[in-house]
């Protein structure tokens, strides 16, 4: 998984997430899918419900197949790049692909990272893994997809279809304060610890190191969820506000990502658990109130250059 850079370094917002595993932004991406998935590309872009169909009729080996680069499949494309087109439009071109064989459970992760509801939604219908599966992005699920873009609607469909709560980062991410506060006093249970990986690297270290990099990692879930009472809970249980922990594509602190997403009682509540209003982050140098701006908050980043 991955999403693309702005120009000024910081990271992008749900809008412009692109779920190609390998590649770099969809919308502003340095490779193409192959070139035999270019027309079909251009149909789903484009909205082109029977152009599409027509390269399928001559190719239908296209919706199963997988491009090395960019989108890994046309499915995943259209979770993509064609979230804006009419509702008619993207439930056609998805069973269009579904019926010619195209995978399902890598998509609704891709559809997670932008809530494309519509499709999204197809796919969950047609059976699409809702916890993630340990072959596919070491178990990421489409939940955890969710919280971490900060798509809140797609979280709750999720969590209506049947997802779980799996994990303490998801717990966190989700404000579920009696949820958290018993998988924190459980860490050193195996399915409390379960899924530490996540695309952006691994959590890397073992005993009760690792321990206090999932809780830390979980306080980063609680910060871009907005969850005060959370937050609490896991810095009462030894979650560090000040650290910089794995597992995130930019190695921000909470406040930070709290900043980042505009939570401004969630920056006061980080400060007075030890947040540092003055560190930098780990991945472009810059300071919370710096992401604050960049992300557009510009009251919170004054409150926070104090």
């Amino acid at each position: 998984m991955s999403r693309g850079v702005a120009d000024s370094g910081f990271p992008e917002t749900g809008a412009t997430k692109c779920a190609s595993w390998d590649c770099a932004n969809a919308r502003a991406r340095v490779a193409e899918m192959n070139a035999k998935f270019l027309p079909s590309v251009a149909a789903i872009r484009e909205g082109e419900v029977d152009a599409l169909l027509a390269e399928l009729s001559r190719s239908p080996a296209l919706a199963a197949d997988r491009s090395t680069c960019s989108h890994p499949t046309l499915m995943q494309c259209l979770a993509l790049d064609g979230v804006d087109l009419p509702l008619a439009t993207q439930r056609t071109m998805a069973r269009a692909l579904l019926e010619r064989g195209s995978p399902i459970d890598e998509p609704l992760i891709a559809c997670a990272s932008v809530g494309n509801l519509v499709v999204g939604q197809f796919l969950i219908e047609a059976g699409a893994c809702l916890d993630g599966r340990v072959d596919l992005i070491e178990g990421w699920s489409p939940l955890e997809e969710a919280l971490y873009w900060g798509q809140q609607d797609m979280a709750a469909v999720l969590l209506a279809r049947g997802a779980r709560i799996r994990n303490l980062r998801t717990a966190a991410g989700l404000g579920q304060v009696e949820q958290t506060k018993r998988m924190a006093e459980n860490i050193d249970q195996a399915d409390v610890r379960a899924s530490v990986h996540s695309p952006f690297g691994a959590l890397g270290r073992e005993g009760d190191a690792v321990e206090q990099e999932v809780l830390d990692n979980a306080l980063v879930y609680a910060a871009m969820g907005g969850h005060c009472e959370v937050a609490e809970t896991l810095c009462a249980r030894g979650a560090n506000a000040a650290s910089f922990p794995a597992g995130f594509h930019y190695r921000g602190a909470p406040l930070h990502w709290a900043a980042h997403r505009g939570h401004q009682q969630t920056c006061r509540t980080l400060l007075t658990l030890g947040a540092d209003p003055g560190a930098r982050d780990l991945t472009i140098e810059k300071t919370a109130a710096e992401w604050a701006v960049h992300a557009g908050h510009e009251q919170l980043a004054a409150e926070l250059s104090w």
